[in-house]
């Protein structure tokens, strides 16, 4: 008996340089919880990994270029083998950072208007993309700045409940329940029993890095 497996084109933008990186995934490698890696051939870390799990899913892990993130993902192994085309998008700026599907033209154009148009927002906003560095001149990764303020007071929200669902913010009262409101200055989180607050900066999604990277909170 001859056993055919199933087999789907992959591709990720790595965050370090900013290319893409496609590949192939095989069903028999992520079979018994096995895990694939695709890597970024520009040897500075970036890598994208799928594991197979016993309920029939790929559990997959992508960095992002866009928010200096990891990114976690899950879905069906029939899914992940079988559609033409399917993109795993940056939940904070809504842009595809990882490429899966049966159709590599497909696949390949999808990846090709991705980077035209993060391309086009780089240069808007006067920002080098990455890889574009000058002989010599140690690259530096920067998100770019063109949410307009009311996506980034989305974005703190949503990260002020995970920490608070948590229990990773503290203020002097430990109510347990806070608030984000817009300022002139920027987004305020703040504790509405006590009155303990901490301002973030909204003027750009980099403006924005320093909450998005927190793992706990504290409020003054």
């Amino acid at each position: 008996m001859i056993l055919n497996p199933k087999m789907t084109h992959i591709a990720f933008r790595c965050p370090k340089c900013g290319s893409i990186t496609r590949g192939v995934a095989g069903s028999f490698s992520l079979a018994s919880s096995g895990m694939l890696r695709l890597r970024c051939s520009c040897g500075r870390g970036g890598e994208m990994t799928m594991t197979g799990t016993s309920d029939d899913r790929v559990r997959i892990t992508v960095p992002c270029l866009l928010c200096d993130k990891d990114h976690q993902f899950s879905v069906s192994q029939s899914l992940f083998f079988e559609k033409d085309l399917f993109l795993f998008h940056c939940p904070f700026t809504n842009i595809p950072i990882a490429f899966f599907g049966q159709n590599e033209e497909k696949l390949i154009r999808a990846t090709e208007e991705s980077t035209e148009e993060l391309e086009r927002i780089f240069n808007e906003f006067s920002i080098r993309f990455p890889g574009e560095e000058e002989d010599g001149e140690e690259e530096e990764i920067v998100t770019p700045d063109f949410l307009p303020d009311a996506q980034i007071h989305d974005i703190i929200r949503f990260m002020v409940k995970e920490l608070e669902a948590d229990g990773a913010i503290r203020c002097p009262c430990h109510g347990g329940v806070y608030e984000v409101e817009m300022t002139e200055e920027g987004v305020r989180v703040f504790c509405p029993s006590c009155g303990a607050s901490r301002l973030f900066k909204t003027n750009s999604v980099a403006a924005a890095q320093e909450f998005l990277s927190c793992d706990s909170l504290e409020l003054t």
